[in-house]
């Protein structure tokens, strides 16, 4: 496998999941408040569904990319923020996903929501720019 490729398209990955991530911490977590409580958990749901199409594949691209990068190179800083970033949507960001789709847009998840993404989007953001000067090398 050619090293420079993955670093490459590792770097593609990670800086299009924080874009991803800024997009939706800044512009749809926090209109989800002015959503209307009659539908809103089917809207959520459709949202959810929606939006794993879009993020679901750069999550894979991205723990594939760091997986190789830290096999071929020892390069596991990657790989670590990636795998946190995991831990934090796991365990932190779907269950606040869960509740407001159960409690609506007045939730006291949403801001709970809001709080778990920014942390993820920071990390996403610093292995963005990691990730983008080693591509750049």
């Amino acid at each position: 496998m050619d090293l420079r490729l993955i670093q490459s398209g590792a770097a593609c990955v990670d800086v299009a999941m924080a874009a991803v991530s800024w997009l939706i911490l800044l512009c749809t977590y926090p209109d989800f408040a002015r959503w209307r409580t009659e539908g809103f958990s089917d809207y959520h749901e459709a949202y959810t569904r929606r939006v794993g199409w879009v993020v679901g594949p750069l999550l894979l691209a991205q723990l594939f990319g760091h997986v190789c990068l830290a096999i071929l190179a020892g390069r596991c800083i990657g790989l670590l923020l990636v795998l946190v970033c995991w831990a934090l949507t796991g365990f932190w960001s779907v269950p606040c996903h869960r509740r407001l789709q159960q409690e609506g847009p007045s939730s006291p998840a949403l801001p709970e929501l809001i709080r778990s993404h920014a942390w993820r989007t920071a990390l996403w953001s610093v292995l963005a720019v990691v990730s983008a000067a080693r591509a750049a090398g």
